[in-house]
């Protein structure tokens, strides 16, 4: 029997946030169409199209699109119709900034949870187990996917749901500059063998911690790791010099 007088506790605002709504499956479609050029940015989006081919009604399309609207991946709106955003150097910088800003936080909780028990540090297993096959397989797509999943497991072993949300909305951008050619590592191997190191790191932080300072060099040397990688190579071939174009005198070449 129910005792009157005793008063449930209330529920814990702050738990870890549900993404399952269909609109947030959409949303989360359309952003993974645009990272693999499906969907091009400039391009304008069809909301009856997109109800057309992913089978369902207009109203759950209207709503993914105004989640995505409202985290910028798509501009315009109202009568002129969404068009996908696009992803200058400005916008990308833009991206790297926030994202290194949210998983500062995020680490540093993920940290501390791992240390007390409060989660599972073995969950970084999975993405790495999958960013090998990838490698070996040499499939780009799976190994961003993975390196996706490795973040969004230091996310939820955080705990942190207001970062965590917030990172949530950022990894539609992530996942999409992550598939431009000009901010992605194509050595699948070297970049498996990254994110390993990244982990002895973090291993090395739950059992002996050492400083916040440590945290932020870290994290941010693993996250700009291909930004460093591309920047190098274009000096490099910068500095090298053009080879000579043959000339046929003979032929009036």
């Amino acid at each position: 029997m129910l005792n009157p007088t005793r008063r449930s506790e209330p529920a814990d605002p702050l738990l870890k946030p549900q993404r399952e709504s269909l609109a947030d499956k959409i949303a989360d479609l359309i952003a993974k169409a645009i990272s693999t050029r499906h969907i091009e940015p400039g391009s304008r989006i069809v909301e009856t199209a997109l109800a057309e081919r992913l089978g369902v009604s207009r109203v759950p399309i209207r709503e993914a699109l105004k989640v995505l609207h409202a985290q910028g991946i798509l501009t315009g709106g109202g009568h002129r119709g969404y068009h996908v955003a696009t992803y200058g150097p400005v916008v990308t910088q833009e991206i790297t900034e926030t994202r290194l800003m949210l998983e500062r936080f995020l680490l540093r909780d993920a940290i501390e949870n791992w240390r007390s028990g409060a989660a599972d540090v073995e969950r970084l297993e999975e993405p790495l187990r999958d960013m090998r096959r990838a490698a070996k397989t040499d499939d780009i797509a799976a190994s961003l996917d993975a390196d996706l999943e490795f973040h969004r497991v230091i996310r939820e072993a955080s705990g942190n749901a207001i970062v965590g949300t917030l990172w949530d909305a950022l990894s539609r951008h992530v996942m999409i500059v992550f598939n431009f050619e000009r901010y992605r590592d194509t050595d699948l191997k070297a970049s498996t063998k990254q994110h390993e190191e990244f982990r002895d790191f973090i291993l090395e932080q739950i059992a002996r911690p050492t400083t916040p300072e440590a945290l932020d060099a870290a994290l941010k040397n693993h996250i700009l790791w291909v930004a460093r990688l591309k920047t190098a190579k274009k000096e490099a071939d910068d500095a090298t010099p053009a080879a000579p174009k043959k000339r046929n005198a003979a032929r009036g070449r």
